[in-house]
């Protein structure tokens, strides 16, 4: 699937918003475009919502270290958010034929190590979306 032109430049604005490049645009770009053509946009902003929770939440469990008071808990929220997050994203691309789809779920969604890293790297940038939206400027 290419992205629709409106797509691409929402991206493009995003990315100057945020003052950093994406590394996850195409995946991004094809997860709105999806939602917005089998209309599911709500749950697209509910997965930059939920991308924002997980960023930030990451962060502070890596800052207060398995040690820290309250690390349980905020561990299991954030594990329950996650799979939230999985599911939104499964849910969008499920009925896709675009071969993106595919590598969407080989890339993010295996829940192992290495793409549970990446994951939270898409995530990090859906959290821009986020911010970009709080910020008062519509999705395309």
């Amino acid at each position: 699937m290419t992205a629709r032109a409106e797509t691409k430049q929402f991206l493009s604005d995003v990315q100057k918003f945020a003052g950093k490049p994406f590394l996850h645009g195409e995946t991004i770009a094809f997860l709105l475009d999806e939602a917005r053509t089998r209309g599911m946009l709500q749950m697209f902003e509910d997965l930059v919502f939920t991308a924002k929770f997980l960023s930030k939440t990451y962060d502070l469990l890596n800052r207060i270290g398995p040690d820290g008071d309250g690390f349980q808990k905020i561990s299991s929220e954030f594990q329950t958010n996650l799979e939230k997050a999985n599911t939104l994203v499964k849910t969008v691309v499920k009925e896709s034929s675009d071969p993106l789809k595919q590598r969407i779920v080989d890339t993010y969604l295996r829940l192992d190590q290495e793409s549970i890293a990446v994951f939270m790297e898409l995530l990090r940038e859906l959290a821009w979306v986020k911010n970009w939206m709080l910020d008062g400027k519509p999705l395309p």
